[in-house]
């Protein structure tokens, strides 16, 4: 008999409470023919890892037997776990994933489907949509069923071909990131060339948005669970290549930084300053499928500089500066990687230096005011 079991996971960084596994139980080596007839979609609760209907190992772990019967008639059984987070809800025929999602994760391979589990993604450019999409390897520790044979899964890799353990043994995940982030901080550098420095009577650092172009990425590519490279996933139909537009602003850029619009300096909220913050409220960010060659992303930044000053009518100036530059990440997007750029918005104060003028010399005349004779 042959059994699949798909788990669907979130991982603890994470704050979701889903998790979803998939397994393929055989009666030999891991079989491509096989379908997923033991669990599938099953969602796990990471608080405390359970799930529902609760299963049973199959009890058969070795072929042949001691009553006589031929050993074709008791068949080895062997189950393969693949897992990935974060659960989503889908139909078991078609694995459509419910709810018409067409960003984040689509659709997974159907119940009926035989063959390595997938899933399959779309890059979203709503900081809403962002999904950390995990899938779980194995780290290579023995594995020994309750005939004592073992069995050492390839570390980085699913969890392939185990057999009933002793009671209580529990099957360790290891999530790993099959995507890249991409997250922006900010830093001011007052009067010098680093971040640091000092702002001067009560001037404020604050921003409306920013703009992110990055080309040539994937917009849409499926991943395969049983991954052939160890702790590398799979990747397979990429499709839709294009520049990626990533707009942040409004709601979405941290209260801290988010300009005030034209209102007193006082009335803004703190401000760039010399120490690093997130740009992005709450610490979201951008995650894209990988990229593995040289990507050159356009980071275009408009942020005011706000300045008291009771010599004006409104009692304050503001600035705009809207500055554009090309930012090369020279080994693109590895999945995994965290990948930050920081903008250092620099100031410098408006200096002046004088000097007056000796005075020249002109014409002199004489006038005798009377004549004396």
């Amino acid at each position: 008999m042959k059994k699949i079991m798909t788990l669907a996971a979130v991982a603890a960084l994470v704050l979701s409470a889903c998790a979803k596994i998939e397994t393929i139980e055989t009666t030999g080596n891991y079989s491509a023919s096989a379908t997923p007839n033991f669990m599938y979609n099953t969602k796990v609760s990471t608080s405390s890892w359970t799930y529902s209907p609760i299963k049973y190992w199959p009890n058969q772990i070795q072929a042949g037997n001691t009553d006589g019967q031929p050993a074709t008639a008791y068949q080895a059984d062997m189950v393969s776990f693949f897992a990935y987070a974060p659960h989503v809800a889908a139909t078991a025929s078609t694995g459509a994933v419910t709810g018409g999602t067409d960003e984040g994760i689509t659709a997974l391979t159907s119940n009926a489907t035989a063959g390595d589990p997938k899933v399959t993604y779309k890059v979203s450019a709503d900081l809403d949509k962002q999904v950390d999409l995990l899938w779980a390897v194995s780290k290579g520790a023995t594995w020994t069923n309750v005939a004592g044979t073992t069995n050492t899964p390839t570390s980085g890799k699913p969890y392939l071909n185990l057999q009933k353990p002793a009671i209580g043994t529990a099957i360790h995940f290891y999530f790993k990131h099959a995507l890249a982030q991409i997250t922006l901080k900010a830093v001011a550098a007052y009067n010098q060339v680093a971040a640091g420095g000092t702002a001067q009577d009560g001037v404020k650092i604050t921003i409306k948005q920013v703009e992110l172009s990055v080309p040539g990425m994937t917009q849409t590519a499926v991943l395969n669970l049983n991954n052939t490279t160890a702790d590398t996933p799979l990747w397979e139909s990429a499709s839709g290549s294009a520049d990626l537009a990533l707009t942040v602003s409004g709601s979405n850029i941290n209260s801290a930084l988010l300009d005030g619009g034209d209102v007193a300096p006082a009335s803004q909220p703190a401000g760039v300053t010399a120490s690093e913050q997130n740009v992005i409220v709450d610490g979201k960010y951008y995650t894209v499928i990988p990229k593995a060659t040289s990507t050159t992303v356009n980071v275009k930044v408009t942020y005011y500089v706000s300045t008291p000053d009771s010599d004006l009518l409104k009692g304050y100036s503001r600035v705009e500066n809207v500055i554009s530059k090309d930012v090369v990440f020279s080994s693109g997007f590895a999945a995994g990687t965290k990948n930050t750029i920081k903008m250092v918005l620099g100031i410098s104060e408006v200096k002046f230096e004088a000097e007056v003028e000796d005075w020249a010399d002109g014409t002199s005349t004489t006038v005798n005011l009377p004549v004396n004779s």
